[in-house]
């Protein structure tokens, strides 16, 4: 019942925010625009989010070596079929899916793979807050927070894992007397290994920022196609590319539709660019984004023996007790 809810109120919220964002639309006019894309541009685009996937799957496998082998196309197959799950299934299961996957392809245990997810996910913020923070402050556009809150968020990721390293062999030998418990805390402490190494930790977050750039770019060559690249330069893409981040983290259904085109439209309109446009730019840059990370990723899934419907049964539905999860 409590999924079902989930799913009805991750529909009902997309939904409305595509209300919001379509309303006092000229569809007609929405359709010409879409009609007179230049569609080279469009290729660079789809190279982008592939060049995108490759540099995460290396970074991550960058976190993952300190814990066992782990190839970085095995790491790219996984990551993308992570994000592809997101797309596709309600619950963000795919992450969690990921997690399990990485786990049991690597012969790594989860609780180190889920700790290398969560740092992943630390620096891929501190790094795109970094670039977007630069952006604005080359272009003059103000934001709602600091310029130190990269610098600080940084400071605060580097003092947690030195923090951790000096104290993981006095709280491990403290542990002794729960095996369970020491166990699990040096899985943890194992996924944050690779940041012991100033070359992997220099290595990771420079992958990150190039990520992210990346991603940028993206919104720079999807401006060519529309012809607005006076208006959508490479610096204010940076800024749509942090402004997307921010509304895919919004609740709703599977792809994050809806608040992906109200940000992004949002923005654009109030850099001067028509309600029409606004809104066929933000969705062309989802649906591409989209058609291309769901279909690597989903054939990845099935490249490795997953499909949907039963990473839908081993992920979601909640099994009697003492029977076991299918893997």
């Amino acid at each position: 019942m409590k999924q079902k809810l989930s799913i009805t109120a991750g529909i009902a919220v997309s939904a409305a925010l595509l209300w919001l964002a379509c309303r006092r639309v000229h569809f007609h006019a929405l359709a010409g625009i879409l009609a007179n894309i230049e569609l080279a541009p469009l290729l660079l685009v789809v190279l982008g989010v592939c060049a995108e996937l490759l540099i995460r799957g290396v970074k991550w496998r960058i976190l993952l070596a300190p814990s066992g082998p782990a190839r970085a196309w095995d790491a790219v197959r996984i990551e993308a079929a992570g994000l592809a799950l997101n797309n596709v299934l309600p619950l963000r299961l795919g992450e969690i899916a990921r997690a399990a996957f990485a786990a049991n392809f690597f012969k790594i245990p989860l609780a180190t793979i889920l700790s290398t997810i969560l740092a992943e996910k630390a620096l891929d913020f501190a790094a795109l807050l970094t670039l977007a923070t630069a952006a604005a402050t080359a272009s003059g556009v103000a934001l709602p927070y600091t310029g130190r809150g990269p610098l600080l968020l940084l400071v605060a990721i580097a003092i947690a894992v030195l923090a951790l390293v000096a104290v993981s062999g006095a709280a491990s030998r403290s542990l002794g007397r729960y095996a369970r418990l020491q166990k699990t805390f040096n899985s943890l402490k194992l996924g944050l290994t690779a940041f012991t190494s100033p070359v992997a930790a220099a290595s990771i977050c420079s992958l990150a920022l190039l990520q992210w750039f990346v991603n940028s770019l993206n919104y720079y060559w999807l401006s060519l196609a529309f012809g607005m690249q006076n208006s959508v330069t490479v610096t204010k893409s940076v800024l749509l590319s942090f402004t997307g981040a921010a509304a895919s983290s919004a609740p709703g259904m599977p792809g994050y539709f809806g608040s992906f085109e109200l940000a992004i439209s949002a923005v654009l309109t109030a850099w001067g660019i028509n309600r029409e446009t606004a809104l066929a730019y933000a969705a062309t840059a989802h649906i591409l984004s989209y058609l291309v990370v769901t279909a690597a990723g989903v054939f990845f899934a099935y490249q490795m023996g997953h499909s949907l419907g039963k990473i839908w049964q081993e992920f979601s539905v909640k099994k009697p007790e003492g029977e076991s999860v299918p893997t």
